[in-house]
């Protein structure tokens, strides 16, 4: 119960299919409230005792099903039934009596199906729901009638119920394009930087060669780490924890041996393999899922330079409209085209730089002119060789 309650703390860290199921879990818990409730109040009801009977033996044929599904992992189809155990609820009570009280499970239904925040199952059952209880407001109309009530009351609770429904409605629809945003921009970063991810990664291993430092998976603090979080992890979960230890070793040997080897390896089991499979995402020493995640982590969340008003302003005659002060800024960005890591070389070291014709070209190009003035274009299409002599500084 401890472990539960702290997955509840923490769900906003988990992914989306076990926080469906710890929703379906907790709903559970408050049907199973109400069927206990509901054996009593049932002899209340205008049925007869044998539907009493079979109605109440559905609810708890339901309610274990919704178990089984759990169990099997089948957590959209537990979500479903649950939903329709509510609505079995909600009828079992609205035409058993014309009591006022019938009336709220309306609104317990729909608050069920919002607390799921799903788009379709929304607008599928909420909709049902909505239906049902304008029907049964205009059926059972003297049962809203009260001492004092004013003329209209009926049509108040219809309009309350379904102001209700279009309410969440357009929070869920607000909530839903707020999340297709979300991984829309994800998705877009994901082809802007993947591009690039290669060369980056080929660019911090040289910088760890140059600076002698040793692989990640192989640093004996990295290793201790990991460890003593796998021993904590598993004493936490005692019922899997060995199974995190296994997991550790296993993530480790397919940083030396590699994927392929070990998926060629005949004494390793099937199921083996598919748990390598997976964890070959996440391994340090080679461009992978997990690279990505961590250099889209720092490029988004990098600290930059207060924002000021020429911050995104490349056009140099824009911050400059003195001649001297535009070719000196044109001379500044020849050298630094001359000197800049623009990929890897013959030997795939990322040491490749840029030539003069490559320099050229992109210097008097179509696209420089976004950029530069056609009076600097042509200053340096005629001192060319002085840029050449002065700037360029590739041995």
């Amino acid at each position: 119960m401890r472990n539960f309650f702290r997955r509840i703390k923490d769900a906003e860290f988990l992914p989306m299919s076990e926080v469906r199921k710890i929703k379906t879990i907790l709903v559970m818990a408050f049907l199973f409230v109400i069927t206990v409730v509901t054996i009593p109040l049932s002899f209340f009801l205008d049925y007869s005792v044998v539907l009493k009977v079979l109605a109440l033996a559905l609810f708890v044929l339901a309610y274990f099903l919704m178990i089984v599904m759990i169990r099997l992992n089948k957590l959209m189809a537990a979500t479903q039934i649950s939903i329709l155990y509510t609505l079995g609820l909600t009828i079992f009570y609205t035409q058993g009596t014309s009591s006022f009280y019938a009336y709220l499970f309306f609104y317990i239904s729909l608050t069920i199906i919002i607390f799921y925040q799903e788009l379709y199952s929304f607008i599928t059952f909420g909709t049902i729901v909505m239906g049902l209880g304008i029907y049964y407001i205009l059926t059972h109309q003297d049962g809203f009638i009260m001492a004092g009530s004013v003329p209209g009351t009926m049509y108040i609770y219809m309009l309350t119920l379904v102001l209700f429904y279009f309410i969440f409605l357009v929070q869920i629809i607000y909530n839903e394009k707020l999340y297709t945003d979300m991984n829309y921009d994800w998705v877009k970063l994901n082809q802007v930087i993947d591009k690039y991810q290669d060369d980056i990664f080929l660019y911090i291993d040289e910088i760890r060669k140059e600076n002698n430092h040793e692989l990640i998976h192989e640093d004996l603090d990295y290793q201790k780490l990991v460890s003593e979080l796998a021993v904590f992890t598993s004493e936490q979960i005692k019922e899997s924890g060995k199974e995190i230890l296994n997991l550790f070793d296993l993530y480790l040997y397919i940083h030396e041996k590699g994927l392929p080897k070990i998926l060629a390896h005949e004494e390793i089991s099937v199921v083996m393999k598919k748990t390598a499979d997976h964890l070959n995402k996440y391994v340090l020493n080679r461009r992978s899922d997990m690279i990505s995640m961590l250099i889209n982590f720092m490029s988004r969340f990098r600290q930059t330079e207060p924002y000021y008003k020429d911050r995104y302003e490349y056009r140099i005659h824009k911050l400059s409209n003195k001649a001297d002060e535009q070719i000196i800024a044109l001379s500044l960005l020849y050298q630094y085209l001359s000197t800049e890591v623009a990929g890897a070389d013959e030997w795939d070291q990322m040491k490749r730089v840029l030539t003069d014709k490559e320099i050229y070209a992109l210097l008097t190009g179509p696209e420089a002119e976004m950029f530069l003035l056609p009076s600097v274009i042509a200053f340096f299409k005629e001192n060319h060789d002085l840029f050449i002599k002065h700037f360029y500084n590739q041995k």
